[in-house]
């Protein structure tokens, strides 16, 4: 019998490798594998309300659409409640989906800062969004997930293509300077620099177990 460490399988056949890693094989003892797997059974919970859910909130964004419209004015009011019921409906359906908590809360806090910039430029007044909201939302995801690398290093993996995804996405910020859109520079500039820092730190620090680990989950 063949064992692999790495993902814990036991071979009875003449492979050298594992199949799943393509790591070397140890040859162990005589070990009895049983296998069960769950019995497969239909859902219980019907999707009705769900959709029902969904269907309810696109209602209420065409009728407010269709009442601001009706009054012959600019779209004003409709507009905040229509992004707020789509912003309802995403992120419901972000917390449905089983996943990483970490996974989660990234996407949380980018479709909340996209949704906040959208209601900025519903009131004409989108400063507020880009200046700080923006930065400073991107900033803590990133101190954050970086902190429960750094905590639980055992688990690090979990959190690490959240982290990759949020601090290239905390570059924007750097671009929105560059084109002159933010009033406020600094809060950007900061953003910028600690998104930039901590790529860096990414591409260089990890050890030689950690970038194997990483191709190998990746299959690069």
């Amino acid at each position: 019998m063949k064992y692999c460490k790495t993902c814990h399988v036991h071979y009875d056949n003449t492979l050298e490798h594992c199949i799943l890693c393509n790591g070397e094989l140890e040859k162990t003892g005589e070990v009895e594998s049983t296998y069960k797997f769950p019995e497969a059974k239909k859902r219980s919970k019907s999707r009705f309300f769900y959709r029902l859910f969904i269907f309810l909130n696109l209602v209420s964004v065409l009728v407010s659409l269709y009442i601001d419209f009706a009054d012959g004015l600019p779209l004003t009011w409709s507009l905040i409640v229509g992004i707020t019921n789509i912003y309802i409906v995403v992120m419901f359906l972000v917390l449905a989906v089983p996943t990483i908590w970490t996974h989660r809360i990234t996407k949380s806090v980018i479709i909340t800062v996209g949704s906040l910039i959208l209601i900025g430029l519903a009131i004409r007044d989108v400063d507020w969004a880009l200046d700080y909201v923006f930065p400073f939302a991107i900033m803590s995801n990133t101190f954050f997930i970086t902190l429960l690398i750094l905590v639980n290093k055992k688990k690090w993996f979990d959190y690490f293509s959240s982290l990759i995804f949020i601090t290239i996405f905390g570059l924007i910020p750097g671009l929105l300077n560059v084109l002159n859109l933010t009033n406020v520079q600094w809060p950007s500039l900061v953003c910028f620099a600690f998104s930039t820092f901590t790529l860096f730190g990414i591409i260089i620090l990890p050890s030689k177990s950690s970038r194997e680990e990483f191709k190998r989950r990746f299959h690069i």
